[in-house]
Order: C-alpha cells, then sequence, then structure tokens
C-alpha cells in the first residue's frame, strides 16, 4: 500500500508545473541551515556586526536581496574560500556545495520568507524539542489509502481547476516510509478558493497543511473538519476570522496552527480549548491580545501563542540619537558661557591688559580640538548629492566611523560592498570590523537638503553607488 501511494504521488509530480514543483521551501530547506549555521551569532540573543538573521524583516533588511543573490552580501559570503577572512559562517566547516546551491536559488526565486516565522538557534530548538516530547502526543494512526484519497491526491498534484499559470499545490509524502501526507497551497495561494479544498476531505493521512495566503473562506474549511490527523495547519496571511476557528474545532490532534495576519480575536480562541495537544499558535498581527492567550493558556497550560513581541529586541539607532543629541547641547553651553567672560572685562578698561590669561584657561583647548572634529566632519567625499544631483550643503552630511584607516580603504573602494552593515549615521561599531569606531576615521556623504538626506538614512543601499568624487 505504502509503494501505492508513493507511485501515485512521483506520476502526479510530472504533470506539476516547474514553478511550483522545483521552487525552495524556506520552512523546509533553508531555515534549518540558518538555524544550525547563523542564528547563534546573529539572533535575539548574540548580533555579531549588528546583524540578525533570525526573521524576515532583519534579514531582508540587511544581506539578502529577493531575486539577486549575485547582490546578496549573504551568498557572497557563503560562497567565499574557506581560508577567506569574510568567510560565513567563520567557525567551524563552510557550507556544503548542496547548502549553498540551495540558498542561491531560495534567494533568485524572490526569498520567500514566511514573515511570522522568527528563528532560533539550533541548540535552543534541541532544548525546546526535548522539553516538548516530555508531554504527550497524539496517537496517529494511519488510515488504509482509499481509491478515493487515490484520486484527491492525484487531482490536487495536477493543478487542475486552480490556474496552469502557477502551478499546482506542493503534496508530498511526509517522510520516507509513511502514508501521511504534506500539502502545501502558499505557493499557488492567489488562484486557491474553497472549492479547491475539496479533494483534501478524502485524504485520510493528512498530516500537515499550508493554506497561507489562499482566498479561502470559513466555509472552504468545512472539507478538512474530520481530518484527524492533521497535526500542523496554517492559515496565515487569510481573510479568515473567529467564525473560522469553529469549523476546525474538532481537529483535537492539532499540535501547531498558524493564525499570523488574520482576523482571529480572542473570542476565537475559545474555539481551541478542547485541541489538548495544541503546542503553539502563531497570531502576531492578529485580533488576539495578551489577554486572549493568557485565557487560553489557562485551558492549555502547555500551548505558546506568540504575538510576535520578540521581534523588536535590538534598537540601537535609538541609542545613536540620544548621543547625537547630547553632543550639541555641550557646544550650547560652552557658546553661552563665552559672552560672560567677556563682559567682565569691559568693567575696567585697565583689565584689557589681562586677556592673555584668558588663553591659559582650560576649556579653550579643548573647545579648539572639538572645532577640529567638527571641521572634519563638515567635509564631504563628494560634491553633488546621490540622492538629486544637486550641489552639497556642508551642512548635510552622513558621517559612516570606522577603526582604523584599512577599512576606512576598504569602504572607500567599494561602498556598496560594506553598506549593508551600516546602522544609521555615526555608527558606534565598525561596519567592516565589527570593532569600536576611531571618530577620526570617517567617510563622510554629503546632500543638498534634509529630504535627501532623510531618503538615504532610511535606505542607504539604494543610493550609494551615485555617491562619487
Amino acid at each position: 500500500m505504502r509503494k501505492t501511494i508513493a507511485i501515485i504521488l512521483s506520476v502526479a509530480a510530472l504533470g506539476l508545473n516547474g514553478r511550483a514543483e522545483n521552487k525552495v521551501d524556506f520552512a523546509k530547506s533553508v531555515q534549518g541551515i540558518f538555524e544550525a549555521r547563523c542564528i547563534d551569532c546573529h539572533g535575539s540573543k548574540k548580533q555579531k556586526g549588528d546583524l540578525r538573521l533570525d526573521s524576515q524583516e532583519a534579514a531582508l533588511a540587511e544581506v539578502i536581496k529577493p531575486g539577486k543573490s549575485g547582490e546578496s552580501e549573504l551568498y557572497k559570503n557563503i560562497s567565499l574560500p574557506a581560508d577567506h577572512e569574510d568567510i560565513m559562517p567563520p567557525k567551524g566547516d563552510p557550507l556544503t556545495k548542496e547548502q549553498i546551491a540551495t540558498i542561491k536559488q531560495w534567494i533568485d526565486e524572490g526569498a520567500n520568507w514566511p514573515k511570522e516565522l522568527v528563528l532560533i538557534s539550533a541548540k535552543d530548538r534541541a532544548a525546546a524539542e526535548a522539553a516538548a516530547k516530555k508531554l504527550p502526543e497524539p496517537e496517529i494512526k494511519e488510515a488504509p489509502v482509499s481509491d478515493a484519497e487515490k484520486a484527491a491526491i492525484a487531482k490536487l498534484a495536477s493543478g487542475e481547476g486552480i490556474g496552469e499559470k502557477f502551478g499546482a499545490p506542493l503534496v508530498m509524502a511526509l517522510a520516507q516510509n509513511t502514508q501521511l501526507i504534506y500539502a502545501n497551497f502558499r505557493l499557488v495561494g492567489k488562484d486557491v478558493r474553497d472549492e479547491h479544498l475539496a479533494p483534501l476531505a478524502d485524504i485520510q493521512n493528512l498530516s500537515e497543511l499550508d493554506l497561507a495566503n489562499t482566498q479561502i473562506t470559513a466555509a472552504g474549511l468545512k472539507h478538512i473538519s474530520n481530518a484527524n490527523n492533521l497535526t500542523k495547519l496554517s492559515l496565515a496571511n487569510t481573510s479568515l476570522d473567529d467564525a473560522a476557528l469553529k469549523q476546525i474545532e474538532g481537529l483535537t490532534n492539532l499540535m501547531s496552527l498558524n493564525l499570523y495576519n488574520t482576523k482571529v480575536t480572542d473570542a476565537g480562541l475559545a474555539s481551541l480549548k478542547n485541541m489538548k495537544f495544541l503546542r503553539k499558535v502563531y497570531a502576531w498581527q492578529s485580533g488576539v491580545t495578551e489577554q486572549g492567550a493568557a485565557e487560553l493558556n489557562k485551558a492549555l497550560p502547555n500551548v505558546d501563542v506568540n504575538l510576535g513581541f520578540k521581534l523588536a529586541k535590538v534598537e540601537p539607532k535609538k541609542e545613536e540619537k540620544k548621543e547625537e543629541k547630547k553632543e550639541p547641547k555641550k557646544e550650547e553651553k560652552k557658546e553661552v558661557k563665552k559672552p560672560e567672560e567677556k563682559k567682565e572685562p569691559k568693567k575696567e578698561e585697565k583689565k584689557e591688559v589681562k586677556k592673555p590669561e584668558e588663553k591659559k584657561e582650560a576649556p579653550k583647548p579643548e573647545e579648539k580640538k572639538e572645532a577640529k572634529k567638527a571641521e572634519v566632519k563638515q567635509v564631504a567625499f563628494n560634491k553633488k548629492c546621490p540622492v538629486s544631483g544637486k550641489d552639497v550643503d556642508p551642512a548635510k552630511l552622513f558621517a559612516i566611523n570606522f577603526c582604523c584607516g584599512n577599512c576606512l580603504g576598504d569602504f572607500t573602494k567599494d561602498p556598496t560592498k560594506h553598506i549593508a552593515k551600516v546602522k544609521g549615521p555615526d555608527n558606534k561599531k565598525c561596519p567592516i570590523s565589527g570593532k569600536d569606531i576611531d571618530a577620526s576615521k570617517q567617510f563622510v556623504i554629503g546632500f543638498c537638503c534634509g529630504n535627501c538626506l532623510g531618503d538615504f538614512t532610511k535606505d542607504p543601499a539604494k543610493h550609494i553607488a551615485k555617491v562619487q568624487k
């Protein structure tokens, strides 16, 4: 019987559109590589070089350019020779050729990364899984494969009725030597509606189902209301609301439910209270509140309701702004003191002879040093604004600091190579080495106005190529 279902899946796969068949699934093929080799140094606990790779938002803003692996710093660095100083990961064996090829293909295909999926290190995941193993799990019994199930699998795998433009859902055996099925509609989601889920009603061995990005309604979920072997379900990025959870409240073996970016509220969570094996609920950007999550925890103490609050942990830019604000305040105070010193000698003309004594005061040499620093900051590398092409205003500057002349030289030779690591103006860590900066080693970019400076600050990589001497 197992050979039969394997043959069905293999034959059906021959008719798949190439886009759907070969496209890299992030959760299945890329997530494991990142968690095993990247997150220890670039996750929520540690951010070497101020780089994070644990969320879509952080990674795609830093070192990954969707559709362009050749311009993505991540791909460049993992492809370097093993003895190169910039290779990633820096410790242990380099990634295998297969792993590098998988990441390249994933980036070139658009770097599709479910926004709700936040990564943790392999060590942390192993610890979490070890703890989870101590909890009771559902008894999943594989059902005999009926003729109706064979026909349903073949129909889904062919993409019949969904639209040849986007191919077909990915339907495959969950693992070797099992009848359990994994079905993924995410890649063809925009064309998927309630009627396309009808074949699922005949697949008794359905174990994992991804309906993210689809156009389904609560009525469509009736087709999986009796999927007793279903343990993992994603409804992310759909318009489903509380009524949808009513349709699946009988799926008592469900262990993971993704409600990211849906209209589900606290009231809808009440439909989950009988799912005693439920361990994960992803409810970020939904209508679920912390109070609603707490109520579900009362009924299901072992469930973890993720509301997405863990993403905004590191905010170095705020610290930099505070420091920038302090500097002008000190200068303002010194400017106020100068008039007071001048007023004193006005009382007696004879005291004008004492002017040389004022030169001996300690604050003035410091003021001169600060003035010199200010002069350095005012010298822009470029003469024309990289955004508008107009002449530079010496007062509108974006300064990038480095730890040494070598790093400054490397950046000056090829700014586009390192700009992704720059975390705003007047950074405190060298974007190349990650070390503390030397304030005298700066690359200063000039702009014609505050608007252009603001545009550059939001997206330096977009304009850096136009910075020319």
